[in-house]
This record gives C-alpha cells, sequence and structure tokens, in this order.
C-alpha cells in the first residue's frame, strides 16, 4: 500500500498548526486514490482529523468519476477525514469550505491570485488549478464521515496534450518551483481554522468567505445538471451554498450542483 515518500510525514506533523485535524497524517509514495484509502480507513476505525497525503496517484479521481492528473512527487493530492456532528444537509458546505482553504493557502504562494469557481475548482489565470472532492461514507457504527479530498498542481513542469489548454500550476505561473510542504501546511492550517468556523456559523457563514475569492458573479455562464442546460448570468451563492443564475428573460433560479462553464 505504501513506501517512502519525498515528502516527510514526521516534518510535517511536527509543524502542523491546528486543532480538529491531523492527530494522525501518513504520507504514501504511491496510492491509486487518497479518498478511496482514507474512506477504508474510516471503515476500519479512523476518526476526525485523519489526514492521508499521497506522492503519486495511480487511480486519482475528480468529479463525476472522471480521473485526475496525479503526477509523481509535483502536486498535492491529499483527502482529510471529518466526522462533523451536523445534519445532513450542511455537508454540502465541506466542500466551499475546502475551496476557500485552498485558495487562501495558495495565494499565500502564488502571484496572481487564484480564484474559485462554483462549485469545487480552483482556477489560475483562467486555468484549472485545482479541485476538491467530498464524500460521504458510513462506518459499521452508523457515523457519517466526510472525506475532503484535495488535488493542487504545484510544481507541474507541462501536462498531457489534452490537459495544456485547460490546466496549469503554481510553478508554471511563477516560473519558478514551490516548496509543496510549506504548502501543504499552510492549507491543513486554513482548513483546520475554516472548519472549526464552519462548525458554529454553518453554511451562511462559508458563503460569505466563498464569495470573495471568485470571478463567477456578474459572468455569463452555462450550467449543465444531467439533461439540464441553462444559460444566464452567475448572481450569487444563496444561504444554503447554491449558485443563483438569472436567465435571459429575467427569472432566477438556483442550483445545488451542476457542471458550469464560465463564457465572459
Amino acid at each position: 500500500m505504501s513506501e517512502p515518500s519525498m515528502l516527510d510525514a514526521a516534518v510535517l506533523q511536527s509543524n502542523l498548526d491546528s486543532i480538529l485535524i491531523g492527530e494522525k497524517l501518513l504520507v504514501f509514495q504511491e496510492t491509486a486514490s487518497t479518498n478511496d484509502l482514507a474512506k477504508t480507513y474510516f471503515q476500519e476505525g479512523a476518526v476526525q482529523g485523519l489526514i492521508l497525503i499521497a506522492d503519486r496517484q495511480t487511480d486519482g479521481k475528480g468529479r463525476f468519476g472522471r480521473s485526475w492528473h496525479s503526477e509523481s512527487e509535483v502536486g498535492i493530492y491529499t483527502s482529510i477525514l471529518l466526522v462533523p456532528d451536523l445534519p445532513v444537509e450542511t455537508l454540502s458546505g465541506l466542500s466551499l469550505l475546502a475551496g476557500v482553504a485552498v485558495v487562501t493557502a495558495v495565494n499565500e504562494f502564488s502571484h496572481p491570485n487564484a480564484s474559485l469557481k462554483w462549485p469545487n475548482d480552483i482556477l489560475l489565470n483562467g486555468k484549472k488549478l485545482g479541485g476538491v472532492l467530498c464524500e460521504t461514507v458510513r462506518n459499521p457504527q452508523g457515523q457519517t464521515g466526510v472525506v475532503v479530498g484535495i488535488g493542487i498542481n504545484v510544481n507541474h513542469n507541462s501536462f498531457p496534450e489534452k490537459l495544456r489548454s485547460i490546466a496549469t500550476s503554481i510553478h508554471l505561473e511563477m516560473g519558478h518551483p514551490i516548496d509543496r510542504q510549506a504548502l501543504i501546511l499552510s492549507l491543513l492550517h486554513h482548513l483546520d481554522r475554516e472548519y472549526q468556523d464552519f462548525l458554529i456559523t454553518g453554511i451562511p457563514g462559508i458563503t460569505a468567505k466563498w464569495s470573495q475569492h471568485t470571478k463567477m458573479f456578474g459572468s455569463s455562464i452555462t450550467l449543465i445538471k444531467g439533461k439540464t442546460r441553462i444559460h444566464g448570468t452567475a448572481l450569487q451563492l444563496d444561504e444554503k451554498g447554491n449558485l443563483v443564475i438569472r436567465t435571459p428573460e429575467g427569472n432566477t433560479m438556483a442550483f445545488d450542483s451542476g457542471e458550469v462553464t464560465m463564457e465572459s
């Protein structure tokens, strides 16, 4: 399942500035999917705060079953296990929370700044820098856990041809490599802080923060959800974290999920 990694678990653990996450932090040179591994650990007794990090994934996952390009020793591929004592309907806010933590951490290392695209993309100079994939899982004791999977393109020098026009890395935009361990520590610090706040303020608190880091609002977009395709203007997130769109006819519609393409 695991081999020694270029990332140092002991250094990360000893320098971690967090309260609710990180009591146990494991680093793998290679695994299929950190999300799948985290779900297995939860079902086998792992508790909240488990952090799994891989130098490479052989079966990294994105939304809708897509694969996540997980080149060895250049990106951040991590999954964090959370077990919030909250109503199920509020758990969708964890994806927004993770996005805020990612963009806040990235912007400590990157100029120009990264931004958020609903529901879970991190963009830099209009290209995809990273993403968040949250998955729920139940353990034998009946607890519901949420695995927060995060992928960030950090020191990639290039991408496969099919991704070159749509993906980027901090290295490509900044022109120099980034200290992955420092970025990981920042990410986990901000994730822990945002999670603490979320347990108090819920979705309304995180939507306000998320909205400060997006360039979507006021832009023309196309949203696809199932067989539905909606063109309109992205207005805001509502109190549930849904994306509110105004159609050309002047109607407003709110969506809890979907695939968004920004047109302007």
